[in-house]
């Protein structure tokens, strides 16, 4: 995990590079490169994690025509590398980073499509005077960037980070109104370019930008994987028991080249499916001697979050997992509790830059916080639920699915079999229709004239096609927001997190198969289930509810209330455009007097924007 920055189109100012590098000193602690020349800056820090040795950057092809600074891994590189050689490219390094450069060197922007890995990096064409940014196909590492310029005659910065724009001393923290709005109404964020900034954008998944004085800016997508994927999906073959011992071996190639570090591996176990996945598939790896698991040491380092007494405990399912692991595994767990979410609220903000949806991301932020005292990679879960029904509403889309299709039999198997599922949706919503207690909308929290300019703003996704729902959630709807947060929650340690689940071919794989891969007589991820079934424990395995990394946040927005209220009942909340502080307030006293059907994420909204314009756009 490294920090990228640099600009096109100033005059050559080192101190904007060092100013921009300093902001994010955090992502990358080994060390620190700055390139200028013309009207072209790259600034990088770095995070060393392969080839700790060499690998500095920016770093320069052989001819000292190309340079580059890059954050993340191209796990397929040595592949790439020998295809590169046999073409007559020579190395300097055992870096991926230079891989990236003979690469693009040897196919232009259509190397990108080649690498499977997650990345964000900018390579400057010294000859061609050519700044050209690339982010990976996931848009697991991030890329923002502004324009101060025009499209014909751009004047740009870009880092990983957007309070790296921000130190520039070019950039302003100013508000996106539109996206505060979809934020607080419809509860979406990381959906698009446009970011919590006004005038700072991010570069979306699998898009490169090519900046040069003749063409200016352009932006293309040099990936067309939601495409491919929803293409492959229309052909998709039989879901067999072979399938099964395929998916198994591509799935514990991902985590093989995951592994690959100088530096120690541990992993995130929140005791759901994906992340006891990963951590069976690395024990299974380390107790046949895999030299792949050589960089998780003489055993396991496992960390996860658990709330004894609460009702998102997990502590059992993670024991069971770890009981699994037959002690090759060191187990640390952490107890996020209500004072140190106060004490550590303003760090939590300003690590993660933007708004999040719940408090939920800060379970997250203090199992990274321990982790680093003992690891510098963690493997995880993230992305299974998007491709493998995590969420209760997939199988609603499915069942809408097979009924749109007239698959009548299918469907009442379906029912029958997720009937408890189902069954425990409807008995939430009954309750919650028979206790008499004030109910409120979001809409109603919101000043008029603020609800007035964005009423034609609307939000829908797929309601019954589910591999198309999967390419929504994975581009735009879910996953992107889940990628920030664990990005801004690793790299504020000075972690890197790498998530195997989002490897691109066997994502490719998946979408090949039959939706019963997925859902299979009412059970959701079917196929990590089967594939796995010999080394999940029976728990994880018959698993039906899903927590993850969460918190216990009503109760602590009870215990914080007087805290809270305060910061709502304030000058400064009152003098925004977007909140009604005399409903808000009077919505608040009755949700902490359990007389009112408003959840503590709808509060959370409100109070996370509220915080993040004091931490980014506020005058200090």
């Amino acid at each position: 995990m490294c920090g990228i920055a640099g600009y096109f189109g100033f005059k050559k100012d080192e101190q904007i590079l060092k100013r921009m590098n300093d902001a994010q000193a955090h992502r990358g602690p080994d060390g620190e490169g700055i390139f200028a020349e013309g009207n072209v800056g790259l600034g990088h820090r770095r995070l060393a994690i392969i080839d700790r040795a060499h690998g500095q950057e920016p770093l320069f092809s052989a001819d000292k025509n190309l340079v580059i600074t890059y954050n993340g891994e191209v796990y397929n590189y040595k592949e790439l590398r020998r295809e590169l050689k046999a073409k007559g490219r020579k190395f300097k390094t055992e870096s991926d980073t230079e891989v990236i450069v003979q690469a693009y060197a040897e196919w232009g922007t259509k190397a990108f499509d080649k690498f499977n890995g997650m990345f964000a990096f900018a390579i400057y064409d010294r000859k061609a005077k050519k700044l050209v940014l690339a982010r990976d196909h996931f848009g697991i590492k991030p890329l923002y960037y502004a324009n101060l310029g025009t499209e014909k005659k751009p004047v740009l910065l870009f880092a990983s980070e957007a309070k790296a724009l921000l130190a520039s001393g070019k950039v302003e923290g100013k508000p996106n109104d539109r996206t505060i709005y979809r934020y607080l109404r419809f509860r979406i964020h990381d959906e698009s370019e446009q970011t919590f900034f006004g005038g700072i954008y991010t570069l979306r998944p699998g898009q490169c930008m090519t900046l040069t004085d003749d063409d200016g800016l352009k932006i293309e997508d040099y990936s067309r994987l939601p495409q491919e994927l929803a293409a492959i999906a229309k052909e998709k073959h039989p879901y067999t028991p072979e399938e099964t011992k395929k998916y198994r071996k591509a799935f514990t190639e991902a985590v093989r080249m995951r592994l690959v570090s100088e530096v120690p591996v541990g992993t995130c176990l929140s005791g759901g499916m994906d992340s006891s996945a990963v951590t069976l598939v690395i024990n299974k790896l380390f107790y046949k001697h895999d030299k792949s698991a050589n960089a998780v040491g003489t055993v396991q380092n496992t960390f996860s979050a658990v709330f004894p007494g609460s009702i998102n405990d997990e502590e059992k399912y993670v024991d069971a997992v770890i009981d699994a692991c037959k002690g090759e595994v060191a187990v640390y767990k952490v107890y996020p509790n209500v004072n140190e979410f106060k004490i550590d609220l303003k760090d939590f903000v300003r690590s993660q830059e933007e708004p999040t949806i719940s408090t939920a991301q800060y379970a997250q932020f203090k199992v990274m916080q321990e982790a680093a005292k003992h690891v510098t990679v963690l493997l995880d879960g993230q992305g299974a639920d998007e491709m493998l029904t995590g969420y209760y509403p997939y199988f609603l889309v499915y069942l809408r699915q097979l009924k749109r299709d007239g698959r009548w039999g299918k469907l009442i198997t379906e029912v029958v079999r997720s009937s408890d599922i189902l069954l425990r949706a409807i008995r939430f919503k009954l309750l919650d229709a028979l206790q008499f207690k004030h109910n409120v909308s979001a809409a109603q929290l919101l000043k008029k004239d603020f609800k007035n300019s964005f009423k034609e703003e609307t939000y829908g996704a797929t309601p019954d096609d589910l591999r198309q729902r999967f390419v929504e959630d994975i581009f735009c709807n879910s996953l992107p927001s889940l990628l920030r947060y664990e990005d801004r929650n690793t790299t504020r340690f000075s972690l890197e997190g790498r998530v195997p689940f989002l490897d691109k071919e066997v994502t490719k794989y998946l979408f090949s198969l039959d939706d019963e891969s997925i859902i299979l007589n009412g059970w959701n991820k079917r196929i990590v289930r089967d594939a796995l079934k010999d080394v999940l424990p029976k728990m994880v395995h018959r698993r039906r509810n899903k927590i993850g990394f969460t918190t216990p946040e009503v109760e602590w927005f009870c215990k914080l209330g007087p805290y809270f209220r305060e910061i709502f009942a304030s000058k400064k909340f009152a003098s925004r455009p977007y909140f009604d502080q005399k409903t808000v307030l009077a919505e608040f006293d009755l949700f902490l007097q359990n007389k009112s059907k408003a959840d503590s994420m709808m509060f959370w909204r409100i109070l996370n924007v509220e915080l993040w314009l004091r931490e980014f756009v506020d005058k200090k």
